[in-house]
């Protein structure tokens, strides 16, 4: 390998583009193959020995699809925004923007006036 890519800026053009796309077409399935398994799981279950194992009914019901999953995390995420922007809503209300720009003002022609 280590004599294929010394060897690889002497090769044409188009070789070395299919290089590149193998390459990253590579990682790329490999970061999208971590991701999904670390966000949706392998599907199975851990059940100790002890214990019984659930039936198919109970299995259904505790499985989450990809989609549920996507449609929470975009939900709890637009919530999250809602009340960020509800809080700097808040805040803009809070601050009483004439007073501010008269002291502004008048610090300014203080300043200037001198």
């Amino acid at each position: 390998m280590r004599q294929y890519l010394s060897t690889l800026h002497k090769q044409p053009p188009h070789h070395k583009k299919r290089f590149a796309l193998l390459a990253s077409s590579t990682i790329t399935l490999f970061i999208f193959g971590v991701w999904s398994l670390v966000t949706f799981g392998t599907g199975g279950t851990m059940i100790a020995e002890n214990e019984k194992i659930p039936t198919d009914s109970v299995m259904v019901k505790n499985e989450v699809s990809p989609f549920q999953s996507l449609r929470m995390a975009l939900a709890t995420s637009f919530e999250a925004l809602k009340d960020s922007v509800d809080e700097l809503k808040a805040g803009f209300k809070a601050v009483d923007l004439e007073t501010e720009y008269k002291d502004m003002r008048e610090k300014a022609l203080d300043v200037y006036g001198q």
